[in-house]
């Protein structure tokens, strides 16, 4: 299903895919760079301002001399003239314009600064752990993108509904339902970031065929009956761990071709083959096959293992 997701992507976009992945992707690390810069440069400049003592104020226009003045006891600081403010517009600037006291501003930068640092970690931890600096392939770049995007959306949103500051339990509740409706989305982003790794293939053999039907096995010809060629190998799997090897055996034609082992590695194999059931149920998977595939003379042929299987497949000239 994923696979197909991809497809239809990649169909979608075109050539134009590498430039939009390349687009959002830079995009996000703009704006993660913003995330964090951002209110770490406010914090410093309220510091900077409480140690000046550079409060906020009101400016209004003196009805009586038409100058600006900063609204002190209701009077004009130029003409000293009332202003006659309404009850209510003083009462409301009051509580907003209010000083605050000096214990409540080190609670809220220090909440502040743990939030910031809190989301600096989070970011760092999950950029190590995708290797966003090195996406692989367009697709995962934009994947990638969309999840920082994701991400810091998620991040503003949960710091506004947490912030000691402004703002009601409505503004709040709706931040944080927000929060978890960019959070699915976030997950899913990181699901598809993780599922887009270009598939990683290894080329175990490059084998021309002749005119005549003959394989050529590193300088060895190998004659094939029917232009039929097989290649034998032990696979060796480990779910627990992790671990997949595949150790190549011989290759098949008119006769077998045996590939060379060492004394110690010839033991060994020996021992894998002689005691398969005992290894598959202590979990290391050990299986013995053979793949086969016609060949035409006069081409090129490759051996590839991907995704955990091996199969034959043309060369281009």
């Amino acid at each position: 299903m994923l696979s197909s997701l991809f497809q239809a992507i990649e169909q979608a976009l075109g050539p134009s895919l590498d430039t939009v992945a390349s687009l959002v992707y830079w995009a996000g690390i703009l704006l993660l760079a913003h995330r964090i810069f951002a209110p770490l440069l406010r914090l410093c400049m309220e510091m900077i301002s409480a140690r000046l003592k550079l409060e906020e104020s009101m400016v209004m226009e003196c009805p009586h001399c038409h100058r600006e003045t900063v609204v002190r006891d209701a009077q004009c600081a130029v003409c000293g003239e009332s202003l006659e403010l309404p009850l209510a517009v003083r009462a409301w600037h009051f509580i907003r314009l209010r000083r605050q006291p000096r214990w409540w501003r080190w609670t809220r930068w220090t909440w502040d600064s743990l939030g910031l640092a809190a989301f600096v970690t989070m970011s760092v931890s999950g950029v190590m752990a995708l290797s966003a600096w090195a996406p692989a392939g367009p697709l995962q770049k934009l994947f990638i993108g969309v999840a920082l995007m994701c991400w810091i959306a998620f991040g503003s949103l949960v710091a506004r509904a947490l912030h000691l500051g402004d703002g009601g339990p409505v503004a709040r509740l709706r931040d944080m339902v927000f929060a978890f409706a960019i959070a699915g989305v976030l997950a899913v982003c990181l699901l598809l970031a993780a599922e887009s790794t270009p598939v990683v293939e290894t080329v175990m053999w490059r084998i021309p065929v002749d005119e005549g039907g003959i394989a050529r096995i590193d300088a060895q010809a190998l004659p094939l009956a029917q232009g039929m060629i097989g290649f034998e190998y032990l696979q060796l799997d480990h779910d627990l761990l992790g671990y997949h090897r595949v150790i190549p055996l011989a290759f098949l034609g008119n006769e077998r071709l045996e590939l060379g082992h060492g004394k110690v590695e010839k033991w060994f194999l020996d021992n894998l083959r002689k005691h398969m059931q005992g290894y598959t149920e202590r979990g290391l998977s050990v299986r013995s096959r053979v793949e086969q595939f016609i060949v035409v003379p006069n081409h090129n042929y490759e051996i590839v293992e991907r995704k955990r299987q091996v199969f034959f497949r043309p060369v281009n000239p």
